[in-house]
């Protein structure tokens, strides 16, 4: 017996979308697959994301529909901004820097640094692991992210969802505190300010 899909005419189709000004997304929009922005990509890069995902949705006559793109970001949310930036950031033991860590070690050895770069032209001396740390990870306390979250918004335009990027929980109550901030503090002050946003236009 050959099983069909319950959901008609399929299931959801997800794709991660992986390197700067992808072609493969104009590709996802032909099919419609949905697209998932990479978490370790800078976030200048994510508009052009949109910008294939709807050309490819176009070429399928279709139209985009901006609910079905989801971005992903490695965010680490604290109470402080010194605990933030030490376990988001700067600490050796910091899952955040021991993930990118591999991450800049694996796209050097590919010759893919410029995944991280913010324009094609970029020296490859000045992709370091700090200025990967400072580009890609989201690190602070609720206003500070908040912040962030609302800029990101500003510089890619709307999107469907933000995906919490997950790591390993090296500090335990310091990883489930982040969750917490992120879905009582965060993200309602995100969704607020957007909706203020919107009522505004």
């Amino acid at each position: 017996i050959l099983a069909k899909p319950f959901q008609k005419p399929r299931p959801e189709i997800v794709g991660t979308v992986v390197a700067p000004f992808s072609p493969g997304v104009v590709l996802m929009g032909r099919r419609d697959f949905h697209p998932l922005s990479a978490n370790f990509l800078l976030s200048k890069h994510l508009r052009s994301h949109w910008q294939n995902y709807a050309k490819g949705k176009a070429e399928s006559g279709e139209k985009a529909n901006v609910d079905d793109w989801r971005v992903a970001r490695t965010i680490f949310v604290a109470d402080d901004d010194a605990v933030a930036r030490r376990y988001g950031c700067d600490d050796p033991n910091s899952p955040y820097r021991h993930y990118f860590a591999n991450m800049f070690a694996k796209m050097k050895r590919s010759n893919r640094l410029y995944v991280f770069k913010s324009h094609k032209e970029q020296p490859d001396e000045e992709i370091t692991l700090d200025w990967v740390m400072q580009n890609c990870v989201t690190f602070g306390s609720v206003n500070k992210v908040t912040d962030a979250i609302l800029k990101l918004r500003e510089e890619t335009g709307d999107f469907g969802e933000l995906v919490y990027a997950g790591l390993d929980w090296a500090d335990p109550a310091l990883a489930r505190r982040s969750l917490q901030l992120m879905a009582e503090e965060v993200t309602p002050r995100v969704n607020t300010a957007i909706s203020k946003f919107a009522a505004a236009e």
